[in-house]
């Protein structure tokens, strides 16, 4: 039994390893366009730019951690913190749809001997506050550029077409997570499907993680004041992220208007969101690059902000948290918390 155990550790840190290492890949892949930036950035406007990104991922980690305690995840708040910090910075270099970040994060909590279904669903519903307050900014970026930026015209009218289109993803995703009975049904049809394709029966599993979906929800809606500081840091995590892309234009010469910045910085990383190319490489800087070209920033300018961004918010983060990963790999599974956060009804 101890063996099997052993053996398990092993495996999970071995593929712990190996998403670690596909992050450092995209890292050496960036590497030539990171030069250039690098010489031409002033680097009086990089400071602000880090110091916007530290807030950026403190409300992302912070908000993470806080959603698990609602869910039930029986991790003290220093590890889940930690356990957000490295997921969110792998999983914004390593875009793959956001399966690389899902995996580190269920590979971690499975190695502290923790049920997997608690953070998969306090996960699921963080990347839907997430998501939601993303493509709220959407609305809010492209009136500032009607107001502001007449001249954005079809560019403007194609991008809030596709910001609609985007939404209505956002409402399905809300509804199979809020709606007991549809996301039953849609995950017995998820899961008759696998057994299907794969011939193995995840079913239990499928109907514990609803039940801890279920629990969860019952806990938001009987005291919504629990999602209240989640909410708030996710939307300044948002604001911290988009003036963090200002300062970069601004360290390399380019000043753009808040409805454009919003307006192109929404596009892209929406476009990252869902690309499921590994690291979204070409994808969010070339979507991002195009929209600002767009509406009217020189691309040349574009293309080297977005370069910069990516190195400031994606990968001196990702490189900071190379440090947290031998502590989050220790046994030892850290401050066990009571569970009297989730399914309450009390004061």
């Amino acid at each position: 039994m101890i063996r099997g155990t052993r053996r398990q550790r092993r495996l999970v840190t071995l593929a712990i390893a190996m998403l670690v290492a596909l992050g450092l890949v995209v890292v050496v892949l960036d590497w030539s366009q990171l030069r250039q930036v690098i010489v031409r950035a002033n680097w009086g406007l990089v400071l602000p730019a880090l110091a916007f990104t530290t807030v950026s991922y403190a409300c992302l980690s912070l908000s993470f951690a806080t959603i698990c305690r609602v869910f039930g995840v029986r991790l003290g708040r220093r590890d889940l913190f930690e356990i957000g910090f490295v997921s969110w910075a792998l999983n914004h270099l390593v875009a793959s749809g956001g399966a690389a970040g899902y995996s580190l994060r269920m590979l971690l909590i499975k190695r502290r001997g923790l049920p997997v279904r608690d953070v998969l669903a306090a996960s699921l519903f963080h990347s839907a506050l997430n998501n939601l307050a993303l493509f709220l900014l959407a609305p809010a970026g492209l009136v500032l550029l009607f107001l502001t930026h007449p001249s954005g015209g079809g560019a403007a009218r194609a991008l809030a077409l596709a910001s609609g289109l985007l939404l209505v993803l956002l409402v399905v995703f809300w509804v199979l997570l809020f709606v007991g009975r549809v996301r039953n049904v849609t995950l017995r049809v998820a899961g008759g499907a696998w057994q299907r394709i794969t011939h193995h029966d995840i079913s239990a599993r499928l109907t514990n993680l609803d039940a801890t979906m279920n629990r969860g929800v019952l806990a938001v809606r009987r005291r919504p004041k629990l999602i209240t500081l989640p909410v708030t840091l996710v939307f300044l995590d948002w604001m911290a992220s988009a003036a963090t892309l200002w300062f970069c234009f601004a360290a390399l010469g380019t000043v753009v208007r808040p409805g454009v910045l919003l307006t192109g910085f929404v596009t892209g990383v929406a476009a990252g969101l869902v690309s499921m190319v590994p690291g979204g490489l070409g994808v969010q800087d070339g979507s991002m690059a195009a929209v600002y070209a767009l509406l009217g920033v020189p691309l040349r300018s574009a293309i080297l902000a977005v370069v910069l961004f990516r190195l400031v918010y994606y990968i001196v983060p990702f490189m900071i948290s190379l440090l947290f990963y031998r502590r989050l790999l220790e046994e030892a599974g850290g401050e066990i918390p009571e569970p009297n956060y989730v399914g309450e009804s009390g004061s």
